[in-house]
């Protein structure tokens, strides 16, 4: 007879799954990039270039937010902040040395997939991370469904 999973093994099934998918995601593309299977137009590249600057800074302020709130800090993985540091300090100058020189597109076709590639790494481990310490906003907003769940159920 199987054994029925509770919500909170499904949940952080369900979550550390997405987590797992992302990273699958972002290696395949990573590859594809390295590989030149799919080509960037410049047109692309310098659209990209914008997008990651403004996401840089998302991710920089997020850290902040996280750092700077009690409240914030207690509902999210500081773990999973720190760890997409990197990222931006990777992406700013990236980004800005190819708005300023427009580098060739080899550069950029090396450059973007070695970041893709920190990306699925992160993610993998994020997976497995969460999986075994689930984020403390999840098991929160859990809790909160169930007391839901329970009361509706007394009326």
């Amino acid at each position: 007879m199987k054994k029925k999973l509770d919500l909170k093994t499904k949940t952080k099934l369900i979550y550390s799954g997405e987590l797992l998918l992302i990273a699958i995601v972002f290696i395949v593309i990573a590859i594809l990039e390295l590989t030149w299977v799919i080509k960037i137009s410049n047109r692309h590249h310098t659209i990209f270039n914008f997008v990651t600057l403004g996401g840089s800074a998302l991710i920089i302020g997020d850290f902040l937010w996280a750092l700077l709130s009690k409240k914030r800090r207690k509902r999210v993985c500081l773990l999973d902040k720190i760890l997409v540091l990197p990222i931006p300090l990777y992406v700013i100058p990236f980004d800005i040395i190819s708005l300023a020189t427009k580098q060739p597109q080899s550069y950029y076709q090396i450059g973007m997939p070695l970041l893709f590639i920190y990306v699925a790494i992160i993610y993998t481990f994020e997976s497995f991370y969460h999986y075994k310490y689930p984020i403390p906003g999840l098991l929160d907003d859990l809790d909160e469904q169930k007391v839901v769940e329970e009361n509706s159920e007394e009326k």
